[in-house]
This record gives structure tokens, C-alpha cells and sequence, in this order.
């Protein structure tokens, strides 16, 4: 994929005001921009990473609502799913047709996590500031 340029999965206009969740966000982002621009044979390492960051991201994001005394709502969990399984089939995809799992990283994925970041990551982070819950302390 030498040579191609891709645009960055986020930028400073996805920057929630919640210190790990806005961390998270870029370390997703980071795997994600790795695994679209890999060769193939780094392919099924780089989606594992970034299905690895979703996961961890997802599961803090569950604990601080939690913490917070809230929860993910059905459709919040549900846009979790929905990233994964986007992950799985292009992972699925790469094993017969690399060009088209690429292709579907790219152009499926950034819609889908720009969308989810705007919209319900962005009431979590209200939620989340306006009952004080930062980040889990050590």
C-alpha cells in the first residue's frame, strides 16, 4: 500500500474534553491508521491491535459510566458491536481478498467512529463531566 495517502481516522475536532476517553480515541485512531496502511502479511497483527484498543476503550468507557453511576445505553454498546464486527469481516476478508478488506477499513470505518465519536461518545463525556468521574486511579 506504498505511496497511498490516507487521511487521519480523527483529529483535534474529536477532542472531548475527557482526558481518557480522548486517549483512547487516539490510540484507536493510531491502530487504525497503521492497519491501512500495512502490508499485508502485518495485516491480521495490526487488526488484532486495533480490535484490542476498541475492546479496552469500550470496557473503560463502560466503568467510568458506571463509576459515574450511569451506563451504556443499548445503542451505545450496540455502535461497540458494530465496530468490532466490522473489524472481524475485514479480518475475515483479508484470508481471500485483500484489496477489498483493506478497502473496507478504509472507507466503512472512519464514517462509523467519526459518527460514534460526535454524537455518543460525546453525551458519555457529559455525562461523565457532569458527575465528576476521571480517570480510574491506580
Amino acid at each position: 500500500m506504498a505511496n497511498r495517502i490516507v487521511r487521519p481516522l480523527i483529529g483535534e475536532r474529536y477532542v472531548l474534553g475527557h482526558a481518557t476517553i480522548d486517549l483512547d480515541h487516539m490510540a484507536i485512531a493510531d491502530r487504525w491508521y497503521r492497519a491501512v496502511n500495512c502490508d499485508q502479511i502485518q495485516f491480521p497483527f495490526l487488526i488484532a491491535r486495533l480490535k484490542k484498543a476498541m475492546r479496552d476503550h469500550f470496557d473503560r468507557e463502560a466503568a467510568l459510566m458506571e463509576r459515574a453511576g450511569g451506563a451504556l445505553c443499548r445503542c451505545h454498546r450496540q455502535e461497540h458491536q458494530t465496530l468490532l464486527d466490522l473489524c472481524d469481516d475485514a479480518g475475515a476478508l483479508s484470508q481471500t481478498n485483500w484489496r477489498k478488506s483493506h478497502s473496507l477499513l478504509q472507507s466503512k470505518m472512519p464514517k462509523l467512529v467519526r459518527e460514534h465519536i460526535l454524537f455518543t461518545d460525546q453525551l458519555a463525556v457529559l455525562f461523565l463531566n457532569t458527575n465528576g468521574a476521571s480517570a480510574p486511579t491506580c
